[in-house]
């Protein structure tokens, strides 16, 4: 069955992925050299209407991303085929352990946003470190087949 639905699977994580990086690639590398350009007035209207929106597309891109990485994930490792066996198996393990540390950081962020309304802690830190280790998890998927 895994086999069947490992495709859709993978577009569906491919294109969810794209859509993570490309708004952490927008938020760290392109919209501060905008704010620069922009007054206060129409930077503070802007990035409320970003994160706005933000808020309620990229929880469920991230939800996406965890349940169709861990569906396929099954198809390469596991108690019957191992977890370091192979190269494959390592570089996939890394992969894992760096996308868990984003998913902890948007964990964070949704925990301060929704349930205790507050600010978050790692505030600025969150998307440079999340993109570059999305950056790296991208690498690796490259890699994983190669090596």
């Amino acid at each position: 069955m895994l086999d069947t639905l490992y495709p859709f699977l993978l577009i569906i994580h491919l294109f969810c992925a794209i859509i993570f990086v490309g708004y952490l690639f927008f938020d760290v590398v392109i919209y501060p050299n905008v704010k620069k350009i922009l007054g206060d007035e129409i930077n503070l209207k802007v990035s409320s209407a970003i994160q706005k929106r933000a808020r309620k597309i990229m929880p469920l891109c991230v939800l996406m991303l965890l349940l169709t990485g861990g569906m396929m994930l099954s198809r390469y490792v596991g108690s019957d085929i191992g977890f370091f066996n192979s190269r494959l198996q390592s570089l996939l393990m890394i992969k894992v352990g760096l996308a868990s540390v984003i998913f902890i950081f948007v964990a964070i962020s949704l925990s301060c946003a929704f349930v205790f309304k507050c600010r978050n802690p790692l505030g600025k830190i969150i998307h440079p470190v999340a993109l570059f280790l999305s950056i790296f998890i991208v690498i690796i998927a490259k890699l994983m087949f190669y090596i």
